[in-house]
């Protein structure tokens, strides 16, 4: 498969979840609750804010302009998400509130990432993505439990969450292989060689 394939096939994955994922909004809306579709509308925000910054991290902002607009829909993201999460949490809806916590500490996982990018295989490095696997088998372990209690709606969503998540990570492990082999290219075969 060439590289103008993978490139093709992984950008159609991409427009496909996050396209189903703003139909989830409408679904939230007309099958669950006005606060589940706010929270939904939050992430959906947050997740083209984390598309957008990560797609190319070493690159500057065009200008004034894009900053201010990528600030705003954090900050309205960010409102509706936290909204969200107290909403849950004074309804005593644990795992809805468990469920947003943990996300809410991916996201910050991803804003140190962005603006700390720490040196591959490092034990920095490690260290931050223990945690980053930590909380996103924390989040798959909710999304089990929705499917095993025959939550569809809710297990489809969280899935979905997931994988668009996943594409975001790849973004980044895709910028830190590539500074890896700027940094340090003399590696065996190319091959990124840990620095501790």
């Amino acid at each position: 498969m060439t590289v103008a394939t993978r490139r093709w096939l992984f950008n159609g994955f991409k427009i496909t979840v996050y396209t189903l994922l703003v139909i989830n909004i409408f679904v939230y809306l007309r099958h669950g609750t006005l606060n589940e579709a706010l929270d939904s509308l939050g992430w959906v925000l947050l997740l083209g804010v984390f598309e957008w910054e990560t797609r190319a991290l070493t690159e500057p902002y065009v200008n004034g302009r894009e900053k201010l607009v990528l600030w705003l829909f954090q900050i309205i993201g960010y409102g509706l998400a936290i909204n969200a999460a107290w909403v849950y949490f004074i309804s005593e809806e644990w795992l809805d509130f468990a469920n947003a916590a943990i996300w809410l500490l991916v996201c910050a996982t991803i804003i140190y990432d962005v603006f700390a990018p720490g040196e591959f295989g490092t034990h920095e490095w490690r260290a931050r993505n223990g945690v980053k696997i930590g909380l996103y088998a924390a989040l798959v372990v909710i999304a089990l439990w929705w499917g095993f209690t025959s939550d569809w709606l809710d297990f489809y969503d969280a899935m979905l969450w997931i994988l668009c998540f996943f594409v975001i990570e790849l973004n980044i492990f895709k910028h830190e292989v590539e500074l890896e082999h700027v940094h340090h290219p003399g590696g065996a075969g190319g091959a990124p060689q840990p620095q501790d």
